[in-house]
């Protein structure tokens, strides 16, 4: 094993938890969800230009999706070997040359080969900035950054169109790509600028094919991590539900014009804001395990409330809207402190540990979505019981590990790490290596 870096200066210490460095986070695991769904207004441009049918021009949405997922897993352990700054760096350059590719694409296959190359490298940027946030900040500081990351990701995806569409208006489809690139460019000087190498002790193991086992079998074995990768999977499952199936059901059944659908989705995004403030505020006061379980009870009983109402015929659109507004401010509580807790006992992994969550977290929310909507279709009955049903699961994974993972003691006052000399509690650190 090398031995650890030296510390690095004051000053450098202070600039990596500094406000500024705070948000350099929050922007980096937000740049893969603007990617995204900032060029979905130019979609059918795209496809008129290119002569290509609409099944064609979504392959650029999935397949940057499932590339953004399983680059994922590349980039954590490769942080973990070599530190987070090359291999952020590396991924942000990608993300740059894919958009590059995207925008000065001459046929759809071109595009999408630019979307496969831009989300190969966007996968860097929530895998590795949130192990700088379990680096840098405490227990419960980290949950207050990871709170802010949440607000931002629920946030992105309602600003993207809306800024995708303008810059299609104004200056044409190739300039949503070309503001893709200066985003990255400029996330990765703000990076080189802001925040120092922060793996202070690198895993010379952690890319062999032994440390590989070793780390995801301490990840996989482990029933906290796994319970707080399920409790994030399903309650993110449960919001692809809403996503995929709330046009249909608001618009033709519930009646609603494009441009309320749109507020009424923007009032929901806004339900999940709102529950990761607060979620920043609880873990001051309360256990992380405190926090999931409030959250967790807070989603399935709003969304039950929400399923009731569609089985019964009662309500209109505020039937849906209202309980999916409190729905959503459960997740938003219960996401952070879960994905601290997840990653908390997995210092000398935490790259990996970060990846893996991130990997899991798309891939099983995207196969209960899909399959939900496969068996049951998209009508307000089957969107509301499939959201109420994943919010159900999410509890028990929630319940379950508040019964096997008690508190960590001697947390330091204002949510430093535990105190010196204060061990972990059986549980907290299982599976830790």
């Amino acid at each position: 094993m090398t031995s650890p870096a030296p510390a690095p200066p004051a000053r450098a210490r202070h600039r990596a938890e500094s406000l500024p460095a705070a948000a350099l986070l929050v922007a980096l695991t937000a740049l893969a969800p603007l990617a995204v769904d900032m060029f979905l207004p130019s979609m059918p441009t795209m496809a008129e230009e290119f002569a290509a049918n609409s099944a064609t021009l979504q392959l650029a949405v999935t397949l940057f999706l499932l590339a953004f997922a399983t680059s994922q897993l590349v980039y954590g352990s490769a942080s973990d070997r070599f530190g987070r700054r090359p291999v952020l760096f590396a991924g942000l350059t990608l993300f740059a040359a894919g958009g590059f590719v995207a925008g000065s694409a001459g046929s759809a296959e071109a595009l999408i080969a630019g979307r496969v190359i831009q989300g190969l490298g966007g996968g860097a940027g929530p895998a590795v900035g949130r192990a700088i946030v379990m680096d840098v900040y405490g227990r419960e500081r980290a949950a207050r950054v990871l709170a802010s990351i949440t607000t931002a990701t629920a946030l992105a995806p309602t600003l993207a169109p809306i800024a995708g569409g303008v810059l299609h208006d104004v200056f044409g489809w190739r300039s949503v790509f070309v503001t893709l690139v200066a985003l990255g460019v400029v996330l990765a000087a703000a990076y080189a600028v802001l925040i120092p190498e922060t793996n202070r002790d690198p895993d010379p193991r952690a890319l062999t094919a032994a440390g590989l086992v070793a780390n995801y079998r301490g990840l996989l074995s482990s029933r906290v991590f796994v319970g707080y990768a399920l409790v994030v999977a399903l309650m993110f499952g449960g919001q692809l539900v809403f996503i995929s199936s709330s046009a249909f059901v608001l618009i033709e059944e519930r009646g609603l014009g494009s441009s309320a659908f749109g507020l009424s989705f923007g009032f929901v995004a806004i339900g999940i804001m709102l529950g990761a403030a607060l979620s920043g505020r609880l873990v001051m006061r309360w256990p992380l395990e405190r926090v999931v379980l409030a959250g967790a009870v807070t989603g399935a009983l709003a969304s039950a409330t929400m399923a009731a109402l569609a089985w019964t015929g009662v309500g209109g659109v505020w039937s849906v809207i209202v309980p999916m507004f409190v729905t959503a401010g459960g997740f938003g509580v219960a996401r952070p402190p879960a994905t601290a807790g997840a990653l908390i006992p997995f210092p000398r992994m935490a790259g990996l540990a970060s990846a893996l969550l991130g990997f899991l977290q798309m891939l099983l929310a995207s196969l209960y979505s899909i399959a939900f909507s496969a068996a049951f279709g998209a009508s307000g009955v089957a969107m509301a019981s499939g959201i109420a049903a994943a919010a159900a699961c999410g509890l028990v994974a929630a319940i379950t590990v508040w019964r096997v993972t008690p508190p960590i003691e001697g947390a330091a006052p204002g949510g430093g790490p535990p105190a010196a000399g204060v061990p972990l509690r059986a549980g907290a650190g299982e599976g830790a290596p």
